[in-house]
């Protein structure tokens, strides 16, 4: 009778002896049972796929067979106290348990405790199970975690992408990772490796056509490879490597492809199996989704720098900018009543307040937030007005009324700024204007455009040239008007007024 049916005392009932007989021998844990001096006195078959040992080699073995060197001391500390007061429980909860096969190799292990009493002797059964995957899924999240926690603390992609191969390639158990994105519509980058050697791979350049890399990245389908070496589609450096088995991951978050993850393992080491597979994707979908929320992250801290931005350049505008407008034309209505050398003092005063004004208007477009993106229809004005002062000495004066870059359609902005361009390249060749002042504003679903200036005026009859009549177009296709007209003492005035519905 063996010793399972002694001590379990199920002989007298065959059919419920059978059935756990049956159970233990199946069980996919490792069931070991050891007596009070811990020497090993029964296991299930499980330990051979385990350890490495048939069940019968392991009978009188003492339980420090199947344990590394550097841990049996605290693992026979471990049982004394439980032989001490023995309950069910997992034992070392929260330590990290090795097990030791045949062949050398140390591994993971979860451990669960059971005492058994039979006629009065006390016996543990162990049931010990492969923590590989286990441990393998909390590195994983712990990578993952990491990843994300650095790309929400501000870390670009490319500072992050080599701890993406580097985590990958261990929790794999592979050799070499590289990473690689699109670099143009025609070429993919290796970005980031990780692996002895591998320095080698950095940079290199593949087609967007034909390489491996690509094609696994656009239909969105791990690839498994036998051996790299005898494929075609792979890296060059390959062969230098070594590298036998080889596993190509698309990177994808929310549909958005961002690369290629591909590991590869030297020759003589196992293929990638299908876990391996399962696990290397939800890792390269893990950390994709995480560099989209980095992404995302660091949008929309571009998005408050602008925001805050174009506060402070409306601020300018519409209040210190419009005040400091209507104090030149308050000084420069009382110049004109002024002769000699008060008169000079205010138009020297006045000179002084446009070049504040574009020292002003500077500062605004030097504004860190304020993007080409981001900058509308009043920034583009201003563009014009500054380019007109290089070229003829005269700053343009812009005073602005309602909610211009809001309101207006993007049809609108190009129109009206054809207009203005049009209507200072006239004042330019033509007025010989000293001042030059502009309106623009929103008002009941409508957009007026002034353009004043101090010159010799408008000429009497028709017009030879095709400015005026080009803005006068562009004012009718868009249901709109124009006149332009003489102003009184001198000068002329551009009144441009559309639909903001055009």
């Amino acid at each position: 009778m063996s010793f399972f049916e002694q001590n379990m005392d199920i002989s007298s009932n065959p059919e419920p002896g059978n059935l756990l007989g049956a159970i233990f021998s199946a069980s996919p844990d490792a069931v070991v049972v050891i007596d009070a001096s811990h020497r090993i006195v029964l296991t299930s078959p499980a330990v051979t796929t385990l350890f490495g040992y048939l069940p019968s080699e392991l009978v009188g073995e003492l339980i420090d067979r199947l344990i590394p060197d550097s841990r049996r001391d605290r693992h026979g500390e471990h049982l004394r106290k439980f032989f001490e007061s023995p309950h069910a429980r997992q034992m070392g909860a929260g330590l990290d348990l090795m097990g030791l096969r045949r062949d050398g190799e140390e591994f993971p292990i979860d451990v669960s405790l059971t005492p058994v009493s039979v006629r009065d002797t006390q016996y543990v059964a162990a049931f010990v199970r492969d923590a590989r995957e286990r441990r393998r899924e909390v590195d994983r999240l712990y990578a993952v975690n990491e990843i994300t926690k650095r790309l929400l603390a501000g870390s670009q992609m490319r500072d992050i992408l080599p701890l993406v191969a580097q985590s990958a390639r261990l929790l794999s158990h592979s050799d070499a990772a590289w990473i690689v994105t699109p670099r143009s519509i025609t070429e993919f980058e290796i970005v980031s490796v990780d692996g002895p050697g591998t320095e080698l791979l950095l940079g290199i350049l593949l087609s967007a056509e034909t390489s491996r890399s690509a094609k696994v990245m656009h239909s969105g389908a791990s690839e498994r490879i036998e051996d790299l070496s005898t494929v075609n589609n792979v890296l060059v450096g390959i062969a230098s490597l070594d590298l036998g088995p080889g596993l190509y991951v698309p990177l994808i978050a929310d549909e958005r492809r961002l690369g290629t993850l591909a590991l590869g393992r030297i020759h003589g080491k196992p293929s990638y199996e299908p876990i391996d597979v399962a696990f290397a994707e939800v890792f390269a979908g893990a950390a994709a989704t995480a560099i989209e929320m980095g992404a995302a992250r660091a949008k929309i801290d571009r998005l408050s720098i602008v925001a805050e931005d174009e506060r402070i350049a409306r601020d300018l505008h519409d209040t210190v900018i419009q005040e400091l407008f209507a104090l030149g034309m308050s000084l420069q209505a009382t110049g004109a009543t002024v002769t000699g050398s008060l008169g000079e003092r205010i138009s020297a005063a006045v000179e002084s307040l446009d070049d504040v004004i574009r020292q002003i208007r500077n500062t605004i477009f030097q504004l860190p937030g304020r993007t080409e993106a981001a900058r509308g229809l009043r920034d583009e004005m201003m563009r014009l007005a500054d380019s007109f002062h290089q070229e003829y000495g005269v700053l343009p004066r812009i005073a602005f009324h309602g909610p211009i870059d809001f309101s207006v359609s993007e049809l609108v902005s190009e129109n009206l700024l054809h207009v203005f361009s049009e209507g200072l390249s006239n004042v330019g060749q033509h007025a010989h204007a000293s001042k030059i002042e502009v309106i623009l504003a929103v008002k009941d679903e409508w957009l007026s455009f002034s353009l004043i200036d101090d010159g010799v005026g408008i000429a009497d009859g028709p017009y030879a040239g095709n400015g005026i009549r080009n803005m006068s177009t562009r004012a009718e296709n868009l249901g709109g008007t124009c006149t332009v007209a003489r102003r009184s003492p001198k000068g002329s005035i551009v009144e441009w007024r559309v639909p903001l519905s055009s």
